[in-house]
């Protein structure tokens, strides 16, 4: 057997520490952030950190933003948020409940009536409760209520008290304060000293499940990012309110003044300082940039509704930027974009492309979904149009979809067939 020496040449690739550290500070929120340059500050002599305006407004500019988020109970709007984040995967019906979340009171009940809702986001009443009834299963149970009475139900629901005598007493329950006992027990066919017992079972339930939160008019953490409508279309800056500073110090004490460890020690700190503020500007340009091609993307989403978004993807934008599609999921997750109008998460501007028939010209999901909604609820109820006759109209609007998408989606929006719209229309 003979052992032969040779060389190769082989590339790999390895990421440096520096750069995972730079792909954390992106990744993190403005709360993670601002703890996370506390403690660089506290620890580095050559850092000195300024919190956000946000934070100092709240505080002075002694405030203390690490403790000030732990000492806050944390807001009901950013509460609701991270459920909806969970609980809706579609953007049509993740934008329907941001929409119901901006109509919550104080007390955690909406303050405008559903059809009101509906109407602003242009969905038919049926897709607005679908919505609604998975918001009112969020945590606490009875935000989302329309009154006392809803939300009451739903808690007496969830704790297993709901029987008839219950409902119906929760449903009257005006009549308590004005003394009319009788006319209650009346209606819940009970005699009038049954109804303390019945009233019993649900006093341990909160009428107003919102109070638990905080509802200070200015929030903690606004978004990080702002877009303003010009004359010549959509700008995008960074919200400064939002942006922490840090200063690096520069090294002015004398090699000669301390030993070869505590020079190693310095030069190591300030190395470190240095490549924190690299990587904290690092994450505004990429935030910047990121939300720059959104907006110049999804502009007919922004000026029209969800109607008019286009398909987008991560690799899309990252493609666009030379960027890496993890990077830009890191760079979008858990941020808002404040608008003329409201504050959308930018989650918001990516859409999913529908497979089209014959090769024709991909159309995001949202789009397809809100052609099929119009087109059912503006159909002649007496003369209701097949997924075929669907499909034709689609064609005929440039909207290339196959049948079984038109079904997929008929279902998803929750609107029954036409054999079955036909028969309900016949019962009326």
């Amino acid at each position: 057997m003979e052992l032969a020496q040779t060389l190769s040449q082989r590339q790999t690739m390895q990421m440096a520490g520096q750069m995972l550290h730079s792909l954390a500070i992106l990744g993190m929120s403005s709360q993670d952030l601002s703890e996370h340059l506390t403690e660089q500050a506290t620890s580095n002599p050559f850092l000195t950190y300024r919190a956000p305006p946000a934070f100092i407004a709240r505080g002075g500019e002694d405030f203390d933003a690490v403790a000030a988020v732990a000492a806050h109970k944390p807001s009901l709007m950013a509460h609701v948020i991270d459920q909806i984040e969970m609980a809706f995967a579609e953007n049509t019906d993740r934008l329907l409940a941001l929409r119901f979340a901006e109509a919550l009171e104080p007390s955690g009940w909406l303050g405008q009536t559903v059809e009101s809702i509906a109407l602003a986001a242009g969905v038919n009443m049926s897709r607005a409760e679908t919505v609604l009834a998975v918001l009112q299963g969020f945590d606490p149970t009875g935000l989302f209520a329309r009154d006392l009475s809803d939300c009451l139900i739903l808690q007496a629901r969830e704790a297993d008290i709901l029987t008839w005598e219950v409902e119906t007493l929760i449903r009257n329950i005006p009549l308590i304060a004005e003394n009319r006992l009788a006319d209650l027990a009346e209606l819940c066919d009970c005699d009038v000293t049954d109804i303390p017992d019945i009233l019993k079972q649900i006093r341990h339930l909160n009428p107003k499940p919102g109070l638990a939160f905080d509802h200070q008019p200015t929030p903690v953490f606004p978004p990080d990012l702002i877009a303003v409508r010009g004359a010549e279309g959509w700008t995008v800056e960074l919200n400064r309110a939002t942006s922490p500073t840090i200063t690096v110090r520069e090294d002015r004490f004398a090699d000669g003044t301390a030993d070869a460890k505590a020079r190693a020690e310095r030069r190591k700190a300030l190395a470190e300082a240095r490549a924190l503020a690299q990587a904290l500007e690092r994450r505004g340009d990429t935030l910047l940039r990121t939300a720059a091609v959104l907006v110049a993307r999804q502009s007919a989403f922004l000026d029209k509704g969800p109607a008019h978004l286009v398909p987008l993807t991560l690799e899309d934008v990252a493609s666009e930027l030379g960027l890496h599609a993890s990077t830009i999921s890191r760079a979008v997750s858990g941020r808002m974009i404040q608008t003329q109008t409201r504050a959308l998460p930018l989650r918001a501007f990516f859409s999913r492309a529908v497979s089209t028939q014959g090769g024709g010209e991909a159309v995001s999901r949202d789009s397809a979904l809100d052609f099929v909604q119009r087109t059912v609820g503006g159909e002649d109820p007496q003369n209701p149009l097949s997924d075929d006759a669907i499909v034709s109209l689609a064609e005929r609007a440039g909207l290339r979809i196959a049948r079984r998408t038109v079904a997929k989606y008929r279902s998803t929006l929750g609107l029954a067939s036409s054999y079955e719209r036909r028969r309900a229309a016949a019962a009326r």
